[in-house]
This record gives C-alpha cells, sequence and structure tokens, in this order.
C-alpha cells in the first residue's frame, strides 16, 4: 500500500515543479567548445525568451556570480562559463541540475544588458545558420559541396545547394533527415526545409 501511495504522489505531482526537473519536452546536453572555460547546452523542445546575457533565472542564480562567471542564451541553446579555478567535471551535474530548473520557468528568466528578444523568424535563421556552418555544412563540405541559407520565413528555411550537393539524390537526405531534422529538435515550429 505504502509504494502505491509512493507511486501516486510522484506520478501526481508536474514533472516541472520538482527541482532539477525540465518541463516535459525540454532536453539538454553539453558540448564542448573553443574555449576550455565554456560549455555549450544544446537546448531541444523549450523556445528560450530571448539571446544574450542571462541576469537572472530559478535555479541558475546560486551558481551566477560564483561557480560560474557568466550563462548567455541563444536560440536554442545556453552558454555557460565558468569560474576561474572550477572545473566542469565538478560543475556539470550541478550546472545540469540548475538549468534543468530554469527551463522549467524561461518566463522568469531576467536578460541581462544587451540581451534582446528574437522573432520567431530569427530564431529559426539563427539555428539554421548555426546548423549550416556547423556539423550540417561539414558532412557537405566532406563531400565537395557547399549549403547557402537562402532565407527562414514563417517555419520555411530554404537552403541554396552548391558544388558536388547541386543534384545529388543525397542532397535531400542531407536537408531532411540532417538540417530539418535538427532544426525540429530545436525550433519545434519548424514546417519544411525546401531548395530554392
Amino acid at each position: 500500500m505504502r509504494a502505491i501511495r509512493d507511486h501516486l504522489r510522484r506520478v501526481s505531482r508536474p514533472a516541472d515543479a520538482r527541482p532539477g526537473r525540465r518541463p516535459p519536452g525540454a532536453v539538454t546536453h553539453p558540448e564542448r567548445t573553443d574555449d576550455p572555460a565554456v560549455l555549450r547546452w544544446v537546448v531541444h523542445g523549450t523556445e528560450l525568451p530571448f539571446t544574450g546575457p542571462l541576469a537572472s533565472a530559478p535555479g541558475l542564480d546560486g551558481l551566477l556570480g560564483g561557480d560560474l562567471e557568466a550563462v548567455t542564451v541563444t536560440p536554442g541553446a545556453v552558454l555557460t562559463t565558468a569560474a576561474p579555478g572550477r572545473s566542469w567535471r565538478e560543475l556539470g551535474p550541478r550546472v545540469r541540475a540548475a538549468l534543468g530548473t530554469a527551463l522549467g520557468s524561461v518566463a522568469d528568466w531576467l536578460p541581462g544588458p544587451g540581451a534582446r528578444r528574437l522573432d520567431a523568424d530569427e530564431t529559426l535563421r539563427w539555428c539554421a545558420r548555426e546548423l549550416i556552418d556547423g556539423p550540417v555544412g561539414r558532412i557537405a563540405t566532406a563531400h565537395g559541396g557547399a549549403i547557402e541559407l537562402v532565407d527562414a520565413h514563417d517555419g520555411v528555411v530554404r537552403v541554396r545547394m552548391h558544388g558536388a550537393c547541386r543534384g545529388c539524390p543525397a542532397a535531400v537526405v542531407t536537408m531532411t533527415q540532417r538540417l530539418e531534422a535538427q532544426l525540429r529538435r530545436r525550433v519545434p515550429d519548424v514546417r519544411a526545409v525546401e531548395q530554392a
């Protein structure tokens, strides 16, 4: 009976009400950057409220100014800068838990100086550019081609294929299974990726 009661308590409480828990659908994973002090947390399933420095967020406030020197928000990711003398081996689990709490209440995030809100098209364009300049573009380059971002509007990303990618049947796979799939994880409202 006690086990059933405990189970009911756990499932009746909203998932994002517990500290360190992300809202349903929000997923994050860390990625290294060129700067060993900076860790990039890719966020899927939750639209971040602005781009630029973060002044305050539930869960992260206890780390800002102490363990973390800075937190910067970009569309689809949060960059965390460790304070001098801190290691990611030590900080990683605490930052992940704090970020999980923060993602449960993005409406309460306070932007720092110079931060700005992005509309849906700017967010989509930013994320598409990041993927084209990064992992998806590297695939095209490795095969002798290139991908150019032409436009991002109303949930549709338009790209132009160059070099070996132009007219290649595998380019469709790169566009849909790579670019479009990764965009959907970052920006759930993506409708399509099309060739211009």
